[in-house]
């Protein structure tokens, strides 16, 4: 046993089978959790679903999930402390974002990325709360474009900056996680945010060299970060390491934010 032992402990990773949340469902499952796979793409859930077993060989329940409807986090919440008992963890690896100019952006776009970021966070972390131990432990994935602005330089044409309605949706989870960490508090439920740097999924990648190159530039490091490096992060604010941290954002972002 370590204080980073997860035996016996059931997580629900809310985007689990996403280019950030499925490595840090295999380190949980290689940690020893019963890891529950929530995502709404139902291809890509099963084959993650696969994975994760053979990562780890723990208990592995894949379950569908779309955050901007309540009746679908309920019923995964549900679903996820039934596997064995109670809800130990929780993940959130997902997000909301149109992808549009700013000056394109609608009203409607605009409250649809913010549903997912926003409101089906809030009702997700309540929901689980319920199920879940003195102990327990979320974990929201925010981003470093909820702590700073996208410098549009660093996109060549025509690629759009990061959009606005995404990074004002995260900055709020960052406000709500410190929220929640006092509600929850008293409860013995700790309540903390990563916030992931540069890991630009490979198709992006693979279309804009001059736009890697501003990225990894960026970073104290000089690169992008690799797609498992938010699992490290993610699995020790989980565990017993950090029980007395609560209410905290975790960047992990190559030092990004930090020039």
């Amino acid at each position: 046993m370590t204080p980073f032992d997860l035996t016996g402990r059931t997580v629900l990773v809310a985007g689990g089978a996403g280019y950030l949340g499925l490595p840090v469902a295999e380190l949980l499952a290689r940690l020893g959790a019963a890891v529950v796979l929530a995502d709404r793409d139902a291809p890509r859930l099963a084959a993650a679903g696969a994975v994760v077993r053979v990562a780890g060989g723990a208990k592995v329940l894949a379950l569908p999930l779309d955050m901007a409807d309540e009746a679908s986090v309920m019923d995964c919440v549900q679903a996820a402390s039934g596997l064995t008992g109670r809800l130990w963890g929780v993940v959130n690896a997902t997000y909301g974002a149109s992808g549009k100019r700013f000056d394109d952006l609608t009203a409607a776009d605009f409250d649809q990325a913010n549903r997912l970021n926003l409101t089906g966070s809030f009702i997700l972390a309540r929901a689980a709360a319920r199920h879940m131990p003195q102990g327990g432990s979320m974990v929201m994935f925010a981003s470093m474009y909820g702590l700073v602005a996208p410098n549009p330089g660093f996109y060549p044409p025509p690629m759009p900056p990061n959009p606005v309605e995404y990074g004002a949706g995260k900055a709020g989870l960052i406000q709500m996680v410190r929220y929640m960490a006092g509600h929850f508090g008293p409860q013995g439920i700790r309540v903390n945010a990563v916030a992931p740097g540069p890991f630009p999924h490979p198709a992006t990648q693979e279309g804009s060299a001059d736009f890697m190159a501003n990225l990894s530039a960026a970073t104290m490091l000089g690169r992008i970060g690799a797609q498992a490096e938010m699992a490290g992060p993610t699995a020790f604010l989980l565990s017993d390491a950090a029980s007395y941290v609560t209410g905290q954002c975790l960047n992990v972002d190559g030092g990004w934010t930090a020039w």
